[in-house]
């Protein structure tokens, strides 16, 4: 059994940050294994050895943590939740849904910055099991991994992009649509009423935002326009979307959801999104950005790193800025920064595996993760997921017989990025 087992849930957003932690914990000696959190193998064939420490990338309540201890024959004792959502609106974080709770809170925490810290300790979790680090994916924008990254002309002969054509990249939040059931927008807000609130603005605004970009295709064909989903995105066929008809209509279109967003903002040479935490990325790498509100959003709903940004709402200021004709400054500024991102004298890869190292070596970070007897954990399990999704049931054996994920991912160059990693962190 390896000594640590690190757990990703998406791909796209995950995968490589696993992969960094991975590489400097085998550089200090320990074995590590990464976990897909969608791939249930181990619910039916559970781990038989307990590892050093468990990494968990989220979780919430008893139920979250279950999916995690279900895993291991043997009770684990020692976890560290990165917790890879952290700049939230405030009407999620002041429902106190977002924070953790239960038998979680027993957990160490990763935090990006001390003002979140502050934020942890006010839910009662104790000062010692919260680790200020910075956010993992900020290393990535450092000079050191510059190598890690393909280079313009690799991108554009792999999608059919033109490399001498400047690039207009537009990096998605957009995850609701028309279809969305009650309980997908209760459960990605604290309410229904504040579901239907987003899901109203999201579809609105998207909306309007095509018909920005359908005008400035027809009228730059020069340059290429990519649009980047979330990895929570649905290509939701309507009336204004529907990304193959638009790249069959429009050659200067590319809907790509492949790779980790870091890897479309190097070479873009206008960036562009509406909620994205990925502005932080491009912050770093000193690029400018356009922030797109065509419909106003209230300030309780909104990413809080932009409720003072200077953002646009006309498709007038959208063309002159991704045709070169704004010179305004970065729309957030470095105190607003600040305040969400921790940057120290180490990279973040390198503080967490410290404070990681710490867990492992001090036995007061034990705790009790099972608030009922674990013996039947995982038949318990099954038969919840049963009664809770039963049409997910049939996923859920199919994913742990053939051990592979139950949820489809982009991330098929997963084996290239680790080994770039390797290549970087241990100098081969």
């Amino acid at each position: 059994m390896a000594d640590i087992v690190i757990f990703y849930e998406l791909p796209e957003r995950e995968l490589n940050n696993a992969n960094l932690l991975k590489a400097e914990f085998e550089r200090r000696g320990y074995s590590v294994e990464l976990k897909d959190y969608w791939n249930y193998h181990e619910i039916v064939f559970p781990i038989k050895e307990k590892p050093k420490l468990v990494i968990a990338h989220s979780g919430y309540d008893n139920s979250d943590l279950e999916r995690f201890t279900a895993r291991f024959r043997p009770k684990i004792d020692k976890m560290l939740n990165m917790r890879y959502e952290q700049v939230i609106a405030d009407r999620i974080l002041n429902s106190t849904l977002h924070y953790p709770r239960e038998y979680l809170k027993h957990m160490s925490f990763i935090c990006w910055s001390e003002h979140i810290k502050e934020e942890m300790m006010k839910q009662g979790i104790p000062e010692r099991n919260l680790a200020v680090t910075g956010d993992i994916k900020t290393d990535f924008s450092n000079e050191m991994f510059d190598s890690f990254y393909k280079t313009k002309e690799e991108l554009a002969k792999e999608f059919g992009l033109d490399f001498q054509k400047e690039w207009v990249l537009f990096i998605s939040s957009f995850t609701f649509n028309e279809y969305d059931t009650d309980e997908r927008l209760i459960r990605l807000n604290n309410n229904l009423e504040d579901g239907k609130y987003m899901q109203k603005w999201d579809i609105e605004t998207k909306k309007i935002f095509m018909e920005w970009v359908i005008k400035f295709l027809e009228e730059h064909p020069e340059k290429e326009f990519i649009y980047r989903p979330h990895p929570a995105e649905y290509n939701v066929v309507t009336e204004y979307f529907d990304a193959q008809a638009l790249e069959k209509k429009y050659p200067n279109f590319h809907y790509i959801g492949k790779y980790a967003i870091q890897e479309w903002i190097r070479p873009s040479d206008y960036l562009n999104t509406c909620l994205s935490t990925s502005i932080i990325d491009v912050y770093l790498l000193k690029k400018q950005c356009n922030i797109l509100r065509p419909v106003p959003l209230d300030s309780d709903f909104d990413n809080p790193l932009l409720c003072h940004a200077d953002c646009i709402d006309s498709y007038e200021e959208f063309e002159k800025f991704n045709t070169g004709k704004s010179d305004k400054p970065f729309p957030v500024s470095d105190e607003d920064v600040k305040k969400y991102y921790y940057f120290g004298d180490k990279l973040v890869y390198e503080n967490i595996c410290d404070y990681a190292e710490k867990m492992i070596n001090d036995d007061s970070f034990k705790s009790d993760f099972y608030p009922t007897n674990p013996t039947f954990s995982r038949l318990k399990f099954i038969i919840k997921k049963s009664l809770t999704m039963p049409k997910g049931l049939p996923i859920v054996f199919k994913s742990a017989f053939k051990n592979k994920s139950s949820h489809e991912s982009d991330m098929d160059n997963s084996d290239v990025n680790a080994e770039k990693i390797n290549k970087i962190i241990k100098g081969y």
